[in-house]
């Protein structure tokens, strides 16, 4: 296992000639959209009303698949049953059945709802709800969004896998030896020994001591820390390292494989992508060599297609090795929701490639240009709308190319559930989608919202901030220690002037 490269949706980073400063500059970190993440659901659409109890659908929460229930469409709401959709999401359930009333608890919020009554309570304050709750064979059903979203989870309908999906969002913070689960109110829902990371397939990376191990959704250890180095769970796998062998374990701790390669990455799509010598390929889950190690560089796959290298070039590859989109890019991103953004040159009479400016567009999945390439810069789709500058400014456009946001602002993120960062007089605060500021610049570095939380510096204050703006957790900003760099070569038309590729160390978890 190297130490070079992130395992964890390794992508390509981007050549920008004058990378968003506020994408940039969060926490030392490459743009939220270009760094490594988990996987994109396939849809996040509402949830349709047209689902009924004998429809062949599923419910996962963080990535565990929930057996022996399915939700029940009534007037356009999903119903979940009270007992097993509350133990879900790590709550108490209480039902009266005198006055048909439904406690819930989890952490210090208290939600209550009683059958038959469009009104709840939530820590005391009155909300309505779309559609009552109901008795279902005698036992209490609940609106599952609002329940969701009341103890500061998301629920959103993957109409590709006929599945609810609901991500809890809890923020990993850890302090003195321990890990705290934050929820997007800032509140702690679960503690974990040790130094934890955040939630991945239903199991969460910690440390004890030197060794790592993993941490079920209860806190319980899933598995006992064994490994000298160990990664997020992905396709079901886990990659690990112990006694200098590198390996994949399931979620039993059970080791599956051993591939004898170089260099191993996480599973995406049933292969994970390895290097033999110089040279990429792909093995799949029997440890076969699926695509042969040829390729000069290779990523993750995504929806069905890999960026590749050949010959100083991106494109890529089908699941086969078969090249569907030439290797005529000089930088590419994954695929997103069926584009990819990537960069092509421009070259005038007598100009080199290296004086030939770049420009970016975005490819659909048959390699045609959806959105032109007339971009200087540009960043992948997030939130279904990307960053792209248009005369020095940064304006959004959606899918089609339109622009539908114009913000004015020289320096612009990525929308992450529904805010986005910007730069204004040195500061960084958040715009929402209409392009109004809805928390001030005020910070020195800002990461993007994930879980309804966000990373931030401001003065010697570091922390996590809620969508109000307002610290939820806090500790003292140590800056990093900045080390003298080697003059970088000068990139040449084999050699793309990317930046290197993130360290494959896992990352610990931020310590106050």
């Amino acid at each position: 296992m190297s130490d070079n490269r992130k395992p964890k949706q390794r992508l390509l980073q981007l050549t920008l000639t004058a990378a968003i400063g506020v994408q940039a500059a969060a926490f030392g970190l490459a743009p939220s959209a270009l760094a490594a993440g988990g996987a994109q659901p396939a849809s996040a659409a509402s949830v349709p009303i047209a689902v009924s109890a004998s429809a062949a659908v599923t419910v996962s929460v963080d990535g565990v698949r929930q057996d022996g229930w399915t939700p029940v469409a009534k007037n356009g709401t999903a119903l979940a049953p009270l007992a097993e959709f509350a133990s879900a999401l790590r709550a108490t359930a209480h039902y009266d059945a005198a006055s048909k009333t439904a406690t819930l608890k989890q952490g210090s919020r208290v939600v209550i709802l009683q059958v038959g009554s469009k009104t709840a309570k939530v820590n005391g304050e009155k909300a309505v709800l779309a559609a009552a709750p109901e008795l279902i064979g005698g036992a209490p059903w609940v609106p599952a969004r609002f329940v969701a979203e009341a103890f500061g989870a998301a629920l959103s309908w993957n109409g590709a896998s006929s599945s609810y999906e609901v991500q809890s969002r809890l923020r990993a913070y850890a302090k003195d030896g321990k890990t705290a689960y934050l929820n997007r109110f800032g509140e702690s829902v679960l503690t974990v020994d040790g130094e934890a990371g955040d939630f991945s397939e239903g199991l969460a990376r910690v440390k004890q001591g030197d060794l790592y191990g993993y941490a079920d959704r209860d806190g319980r250890l899933a598995i006992e820390p064994q490994f000298s180095e160990a990664y997020d769970f992905s396709d079901g796998l886990a990659l690990v390292e112990k006694d200098g062998k590198s390996s994949y374990i399931d979620k039993t701790g059970k080791v599956v494989l051993t591939p004898s390669y170089d260099e191993l990455y996480d599973f995406s799509e049933g292969l994970a992508l390895v290097r033999s010598g110089e040279s990429f390929g792909y093995i799949d889950k029997t440890g076969k060599l699926a695509v042969p190690a040829q390729y000069e560089d290779a990523f993750y796959f995504s929806g069905g297609l890999a960026a590749v290298q050949v010959g100083g070039s991106y494109g890529f590859i089908d699941k086969t090795g078969k090249l569907v989109i030439q290797p005529i890019y000089q930088n590419v991103s994954d695929f997103q929701g069926g584009l990819a953004l990537v960069q092509t040159l421009i070259n005038t009479p007598g100009e080199t490639v290296d004086q030939s400016e770049g420009v970016f567009g975005y490819l659909n999945e048959k390699g045609e240009f959806a959105i032109p390439a007339q971009y200087a810069k540009a960043f992948p789709f997030s939130d279904g709308v990307a960053a792209v500058e248009i005369d020095g400014t940064i304006h959004y456009i959606d899918r089609t190319g339109k622009v539908v946001l114009a913000t004015g602002y020289e320096d612009a993120g990525n929308f992450s559930e529904g805010l986005a960062a910007f730069s204004e007089g040195g500061k960084t605060g958040f715009i929402n989608r209409k392009g109004e500021v809805v928390i001030p610049p005020q910070f020195d570095q800002a990461d993007d919202f994930s879980g309804g939380l966000a990373r931030a510096v401001k003065g010697d204050v570091e922390g996590l901030i809620d969508a109000k703006g307002s610290f939820v957790a806090k500790w003292t900003y140590v800056p990093p220690v900045e080390e003298e760099e080697a003059p970088a070569p000068a990139p040449s038309a084999t050699t793309p002037s990317t930046a290197a590729p993130a360290a494959a160390t896992p990352a610990p978890t931020t310590t106050p």
